[in-house]
């Protein structure tokens, strides 16, 4: 699951900088306009791509892979030792780390999980940053005067992606904190699939995840729970702390 350390990195880039409005906002405008029409072209593409049918492999910092797989209504965020699935019925979590499969089973009422991105983020472990938490961080730093946005493009994993780093918000961020989110780089694919998150902060800690493989069809089988699974039905899915993983 999801250390303190990559959670810490995520909440200063989606939240510190959102406390700058008051602090140079209108000799920063230009610069701010600016930021908004790249920004947000990126954070659109992600979130069109929410009814898309593909299956992204992605390698996080520590070489682990995370398998990210859609074919709607159904989503699934899967590693070796883990997978949450979410299906017009039902949510799943499944885990392996005491060795055989056991999921917890918790009814899809139909508004969706408010908790969704989290858990994936979770399941993909420690470094992994699923997109709508990507898209909230780019949100974020919209609203940041002072930041400053490069944009290019690149190929990766054999796609075309448009690129977007956004520096310059260490010292946007007010408070005594000891880590400062300093720049992170999103790279989405033009079909709108996440094809990169790096961020670093002030003290070095390190989110970063890259795309290696996609494809348009999607292994239906990682969209049930694995063969053999022990299924536990609970009201809510009970998700482990980062803490406790």
């Amino acid at each position: 699951m999801q250390s303190p350390r990559t959670i810490a990195l995520l909440a200063a880039a989606a939240v510190a900088v959102t406390g700058t409005l008051g602090c140079g906002f209108i000799s920063a405008a230009s610069n701010l306009a600016g930021n908004l029409s790249t920004i947000s072209d990126l954070a659109d593409k992600i979130t069109k791509s929410e009814q898309a049918t593909f299956q992204a492999t992605y390698r996080l910092q520590d070489g682990t892979s995370v398998t990210v797989a859609q074919k709607p209504p159904s989503a699934t965020t899967a590693s070796d030792k883990s997978r949450y699935i979410s299906t017009a019925d039902a949510f799943y979590l499944c885990d392996r780390s005491t060795g055989d499969w056991v999921c917890q089973r918790s009814p899809n009422s139909g508004g969706g999980d408010a908790n969704s991105a989290a858990v994936a983020a979770g399941v993909g472990g420690n470094g992994f940053i699923s997109a709508p938490l990507a898209v909230a961080v780019l949100t974020a730093s919209v609203v940041v005067p002072n930041a400053h946005v490069d944009k290019s493009t690149q190929t990766i994993a054999g796609q075309n992606s448009t690129c977007a780093k956004v520096s310059n918000l260490a010292q946007a961020q007010q408070g005594n904190e000891t880590s400062k989110v300093t720049d992170f780089t999103v790279c989405v694919t033009d079909s709108g699939v996440l094809a990169r998150f790096a961020g670093t902060t002030t003290d070095g800690t390190k989110a970063n995840i890259e795309l290696t493989g996609y494809s348009g069809s999607v292994d239906d089988g990682l969209l049930q729970p694995p063969a053999g699974a022990k299924i536990t039905d609970v009201g809510q899915l009970d998700v482990p702390s980062p803490a406790a993983t």
